[in-house]
């Protein structure tokens, strides 16, 4: 973490407060509507120090990005998509314990997501950092989460494995953009009320993994 303006000498205590109160604040207000005095007030620190640390809002934003998804990293355990049997139940199993994560972790998610939807409102080199940035972290996704399973399964050698993970890619894209859609029209939502959502999701995926010719 802390890519950003790796030479300015920076003290840990401070940079996880503004971390915390960046992640809480660009969360709810969005890159744009969110203020970097607010953020520093929140951190007891002077504004100061935020552009001393991190340049400007944009980096710290992408700083802040990047903090996040550390975070997440470090508490999520991937046997739950390493040692599934196929894509249906990887898929399931997938989004079952993301939105447990994310329940548990609203901010750092919220802040995910906006990362993606906000980028076209982000300073163009910024733009550019977090695109790579989120690029990098597909590549690794895919090589840690997916390429198990895939290995596991036998798939035909007529198809080509750069457009099968693209197609995977799609249809998981748009799960879980169902699954927050699905988030957000009920807020106050168990994990248990996700079990009809994730049984439809698995279904998709076993037409998806089987064919749907006789």
């Amino acid at each position: 973490m802390l890519s950003v303006r790796p030479d300015v000498p920076k003290d840990p205590a401070k940079v996880s407060r503004i971390m915390q109160s960046a992640t809480h604040i660009f969360a709810l207000e969005g890159y744009q509507q969110a203020k970097t005095a607010d953020i520093a007030k929140a951190a007891d620190v002077s504004k100061g120090i935020v552009f001393r640390y991190f340049g400007d809002k944009g980096h710290l934003f992408l700083a802040t990005v990047q903090y996040v998804i550390e975070r997440l990293t470090d508490v999520a355990d991937f046997k739950v998509w390493q040692d599934a049997q196929d894509l249906s139940d990887m898929i399931s199993r997938a989004l079952r314990y993301k939105i447990s994560l994310q329940l548990e972790y609203p901010d750092e998610f919220r802040l995910s997501i906006r990362s993606f939807s906000e980028m076209s409102v982000l300073p163009d080199d910024v733009q550019t950092e977090m695109a790579q940035y989120w690029q990098n972290q597909t590549t690794m996704s895919v090589d840690l989460l997916e390429k198990p399973v895939l290995d596991r399964m036998p798939i035909r050698d007529d198809v080509d494995q750069d457009d099968l993970q693209r197609l995977l890619n799609a249809v998981t894209n748009q799960v879980f953009a169902d699954s927050q859609k699905f988030m957000a029209e009920h807020p106050e939502a168990g994990i248990e009320d996700f079990e009809p959502f994730i049984q439809q999701i698995r279904s998709e995926y076993r037409i998806l993994e089987h064919g749907f010719l006789k």
